[in-house]
C-alpha cells in the first residue's frame, strides 16, 4: 500500500496534542481549517483510491507505458519555473503534462473518463459550470504569490499529497521537524520508502499518458521541491532531462520566506512572524548546491543550468537552448509563441512584495550566506542599493 498510514498519526497526534507553542497551534482558526481538511481529504481521497483501484480492472494495459525522456524543471521556489513549465507546456506536439484538476481529483484513469462525459454533458447544456470554475479562478487571481488554475499545468508533487509523502503536507502543516527529511529526499528519506513513493509517481505518469493516448510524447514537470530528489529522478529514470533554474539569492531568499509566511497566516495564526526563516535559508542552501553537485555527476546531455536573468530578458532563446541541448525541434507554431512570450517576459513586473528588515535578515547576510553562487553566477550584489526599507 502506497498510504503512509504513519504519517497520518503522527499528523494527527502533534496537530491535536502538541501543537502549543509552534506554528501550527490550534487556534480557533486552525481548528476549522484542520476538520475542514480532515473532511475533504477523506472525501477526495476515497474517490481517488477507488478510481486508482477500478483502473486495475479497466485499463491494465496503462501498466505497459513506457515514461519516455521525461523532462523536469528544479530549482529554488521563485525562480521562474512556473513560467517556464507553462510555456513548455504550450508545445503540445512534444509535451504532455498534468493539469491542476488532474493532479488533485482525478490522479486515475477512470475518473478523467468521468470528468470527461460531465464536461462533455456541462457544455451541451450551455457550460455553466465552466463559467463558474472561470469565475472562481478569477478570484483567485488577488493571490499575486501563485497564480492557481484548475486547467493550468500544476507541480507534480501534489500527487504525493493523496499518500501523504511529500514535503508539501508538511511544510504547509508548519511541521518542520517532518519537513526536513523531504527538504534533503536524496539523503534522509529510507530506501524503502523511496521505492514506495516512486512506484506509486511513477504509476500516475503512465496512467495520465494513457489515458490521453500521448506515449509518444515526453512527459513534462515542474516542482522546486524536487531539486531534492536529482538523483532519485536519474536512478528511476534514467534517460530524464533536467532543467535547473538559478536566481539571485537576494530575490529567491526573501520572496521565499514572504511565500511561507503567506501560506502559515492563510492555514493557522503562528506566534511568532516569519517563524520560517532559519528553515528556508537552510533549504535554499541545500536546494542550490546539491543539485549542481549532482548534475556534474550526469551525462551533459541530461540536463542544463538556466540562469533565471536569461530567461526574463530572451525566453525565446533560453528555450531553444534548452531544445538544442536535449535534441527537440521547435514547431513554426511553437516559435511564434516564444517570440510573444519573450515580449511579455521583459515587460513582467512581479506584484509580490517583501521587506528584508521585517523577516530580520539584511543583504550582507544573504551574500555572505549565498557567496558562492554569487560568483559562480554573475549575480548582483545591490551594494550600491539603498538600505532595505
Amino acid at each position: 500500500m502506497a498510504f503512509d498510514f504513519g504519517a497520518l498519526a503522527r499528523f494527527t497526534y502533534k496537530q491535536w496534542f502538541k501543537s502549543r507553542g509552534t506554528p501550527y497551534h490550534l487556534s480557533p482558526k486552525r481548528f476549522g481549517i484542520v476538520l475542514l481538511t480532515y473532511f475533504l481529504y477523506t472525501t477526495i481521497e476515497l474517490v481517488n483510491w477507488l478510481g486508482l483501484a477500478l483502473d486495475a480492472l479497466l485499463f491494465p494495459g496503462f501498466a505497459q507505458v513506457e515514461v519516455h525522456q521525461p523532462v523536469y524543471i528544479i530549482g529554488n521556489p521563485r525562480s521562474g519555473t512556473t513560467f517556464l513549465h507553462r510555456l513548455l507546456a504550450r508545445d503540445e506536439r512534444t509535451f504532455s503534462t498534468m493539469r491542476t484538476w488532474e493532479i488533485l481529483v482525478s490522479p486515475s484513469i477512470t475518473m478523467r473518463r468521468v470528468a470527461w462525459a460531465l464536461s462533455a454533458l456541462d457544455k451541451r447544456l450551455g457550460s455553466p459550470a465552466a463559467r463558474y470554475l472561470g469565475m472562481v479562478e478569477e478570484s483567485w487571481k488577488e493571490n499575486v504569490v501563485h497564480q492557481i488554475a484548475m486547467r493550468a499545468p500544476e507541480e507534480d508533487e501534489y500527487l504525493l499529497v493523496h499518500i501523504l509523502s511529500c514535503l508539501k503536507v508538511w511544510s504547509y502543516a508548519g511541521m518542520l521537524d517532518e519537513a526536513e527529511p523531504y527538504t534533503y529526499f536524496d539523503s534522509q528519506i529510507p530506501e524503502k520508502d523511496k521505492h514506495r513513493i516512486m512506484t506509486y509517481y511513477t504509476r500516475c505518469l503512465q496512467r495520465h499518458l494513457y489515458a490521453h493516448d500521448h506515449g509518444h510524447k515526453r512527459y513534462l514537470a515542474k516542482d522546486p521541491n524536487f531539486s531534492a530528489l536529482v538523483d532519485t529522478l536519474y536512478r528511476y529514470f534514467p534517460d530524464v532531462k533536467i532543467i535547473y533554474l538559478v536566481r539571485n539569492p537576494l530575490d529567491v531568499v526573501a520572496s521565499f520566506i514572504s511565500l511561507k509566511e503567506h501560506e502559515w497566516q492563510l492555514l493557522g495564526n503562528p506566534a511568532e512572524e516569519y517563524a520560517s526563516r532559519d528553515y528556508i535559508l537552510d533549504m535554499a542552501r541545500h536546494w542550490y548546491s546539491y543539485p549542481l553537485e549532482r548534475l556534474e555527476q550526469a551525462p551533459q546531455d541530461s540536463y542544463i543550468v538556466v540562469n533565471f536573468n536569461d530567461l526574463v530578458s530572451d525566453a525565446g532563446g533560453t528555450v531553444r537552448k534548452i531544445y538544442d541541448c536535449f535534441g527537440l525541434e521547435i514547431s513554426p507554431a511553437f516559435d511564434e509563441i516564444l517570440r510573444k512570450a519573450t515580449v511579455r517576459a521583459r515587460n513582467h513586473e512581479s506584484g509580490h512584495e517583501y521587506s528584508l528588515r521585517d523577516m530580520g535578515l539584511t543583504r550582507d547576510q544573504i551574500v555572505t550566506m549565498y557567496r558562492d553562487i554569487f560568483e559562480r553566477f554573475g549575480f548582483d550584489t545591490r551594494e550600491c542599493s539603498p538600505p532595505e526599507s
